[in-house]
């Protein structure tokens, strides 16, 4: 809308023969609501972009600019607008207020065990917490905790990413991972994630097979997984250009500052 022109033409005494006037009407910033509504029809649900526009009202960055008690109207940018998308972002007060999940939380789903702990560190330290997400785990004590506080933390987090590492061995020779990593990627499914799941090398096809004919996975080893777990990040963040999120700040810079 920033840029654009809505203008609107009047004409009155249409009644009395000679006496017709045409009156143009403009309003900056602005756009009827065919014209505000149509090109995002081809991208998001209509009940999705009614409930944005009501958002943008409600938070004084959208208007209505109107002509006369019943005449026609269009949609206005305010100055808050306005100053939202000379910046291309809002502010991070009202950002936390429209997204019901946290566009840059990452539930990732490992083992607790000292095997894995250079796998964990080094995905949250060095691929996903640098470059401004929020690594949300397992972690909790007791069944019922699980029940809620995990199933909280897996419904908040926009991302789903499990560490399938060797767990007990198979009288094949293959591997099994845990099976709480089953339940947390059947959580996911319930609410409608996408996992990424990131299988060790050994681990029995069987155990993946059927994931990943319904979500990607990608192949690690013990050598290979920090060239493998950058490539997770690259994921995360052509998602949230797909889904027109601003991509989160870097805890800290090249230069480690």
């Amino acid at each position: 809308m920033r840029g654009r022109r809505a203008t609107c033409t009047q004409r009155f005494n249409l009644d009395q023969p000679g006496k017709e006037t045409v009156q143009e009407s403009h309003a900056e910033d602005s756009l009827t609501e065919a014209n505000l509504f149509r090109p995002l029809l081809s991208r998001y649900d209509l009940p999705v972009i009614e409930a944005s526009i009501r958002w943008l009202q409600l938070g004084a960055f959208l208007s209505k600019t109107e002509w006369g008690l019943r005449g026609p109207w269009v949609h206005t940018l305010t100055d808050s607008g306005r100053a939202v998308a000379d910046a291309g972002s809002f502010p991070e007060e009202d950002r936390k207020l429209f997204y019901r999940i946290d566009p840059y939380a990452v539930f990732v789903a490992h083992q607790f065990n000292l095997d894995d702990q250079d796998l964990i560190g080094y995905l949250r330290e060095e691929v996903l917490e640098p470059n401004g997400f929020v690594v949300l785990d397992g972690r909790a004590e007791g069944v019922e905790e699980f029940r809620h506080a995990i199933l909280t933390k897996i419904q908040k987090a926009r991302f789903f990413v499990c560490l399938l590492t060797q767990r007990a061995v198979l009288e094949s020779g293959a591997f099994v991972s845990s099976v709480w990593l089953y339940q947390e990627i059947g959580a996911a499914m319930a609410y409608e994630k996408k996992p990424l799941l990131l299988v060790e090398e050994g681990i029995d096809p069987q155990y993946v097979g059927e994931l990943q004919m319904v979500y990607e996975y990608i192949p690690f080893t013990r050598s290979n997984h920090p060239k493998v777990f950058q490539s997770v990040l690259r994921r995360l963040q052509v998602d949230l250009d797909a889904a027109l999120i601003p991509q989160p700040k870097p805890a800290r810079d090249t230069q480690g500052n």
